[in-house]
């Protein structure tokens, strides 16, 4: 299936690439925004976007410092900020409320935004949501020491296409043209930067920093949007042993567990993860 067009908005004065799939008047459901997780894109969501389009209104958006979204230099890219140019995007595109379905990173914020501006999030799809627990792989970590996360993080075939491989159960999906996409998007300017300074926000080397794991926690605790958490049951990024301590903030979410998945349910199982999120939906 064709990927949708490149479209550009301004957001928070920052231009920001985004995708719009599924016509503005449809009744079945609110409107969907996508949200991806830390270096990577709206590329994220490319074999989801279209069945989803069948029941909702679905934007995704490149997140500030990612993507083909500017990368500014003074930007702080903590998980508030992130959350704020997520609703500051809805606002550019005319979206009073939506439901946000996030990956990683991307379900941290979604979390956020929801508990910042409750009005406006319908529901919650969240795919493994980082700042859980602190554990976290390791090159990760590597990437949180000053100058060895510099070296460590270069953009290149060898390294990408490793660090990618891991976050799937079957390797096979991270093919040549996806790790050469994240490669081409890496080397674009400013995005190292911004990739570690988000990284460092949250990320010591000894893991995600007690900090940031008590507002994650605090976040849960306040979310009363309905929400379905999706975990892969091989995630090597986010383990599944972060599931049971999201469970003791937020009781009441629905969980389910994908086998044979690791950290990107969205493309390793499209077809379940797209009917999970259709069937959560039509019930809110």
């Amino acid at each position: 299936m064709n990927r949708p067009f490149d479209q550009t908005t301004q957001v928070m004065g920052h231009a920001t690439r985004y995708w719009q799939v599924g016509p503005k008047n449809i009744d079945a459901g609110s409107p969907l925004v996508l949200i991806h997780g830390i270096s990577c894109s709206v590329l994220e969501w490319e074999h989801v976007i279209h069945d989803l389009a069948q029941k909702h209104q679905v934007y995704a958006l490149d997140l500030l410092g990612h993507g083909l979204t500017a990368k500014p230099a003074d930007a702080p890219y903590d998980i508030r900020s992130l959350a704020e140019f997520v609703l500051a995007f809805m606002d550019a595109v005319g979206l009073p409320a939506a439901s946000l379905c996030g990956n990683s990173l991307g379900a941290r914020l979604a979390l956020e935004c929801a508990a910042i501006a409750p009005q406006r999030v319908k529901a919650l799809v969240l795919s493994a949501p980082a700042a859980v627990e602190k554990t976290t792989l390791l090159e990760f970590r590597v990437a949180s020491v000053p100058w060895l996360g510099e070296l460590a993080t270069a953009p290149n075939t060898f390294g990408t296409g490793k660090i990618w491989r891991s976050a799937f159960f079957n390797p096979a999906f991270a093919t040549p043209q996806r790790v050469a996409e994240k490669v081409a998007l890496a080397k674009l300017p400013g995005a190292g930067h911004a990739f570690l300074k988000a990284l460092r926000y949250m990320l010591g080397f000894g893991g995600f920093k007690p900090a940031v794991l008590a507002d994650t926690h605090k976040t849960l605790r306040q979310v009363t949007a309905p929400t379905l958490v999706i975990w892969g049951r091989q995630d090597r990024f986010l383990s599944l042993a972060h599931l049971a301590t999201l469970k003791q903030h937020m009781p009441q979410a629905q969980t389910v567990v994908l086998d044979n998945c690791g950290h990107a349910p969205m493309i390793e199982h499209a077809a379940k993860f797209t009917q999970l999120t259709l069937d959560f939906l039509a019930k809110k």
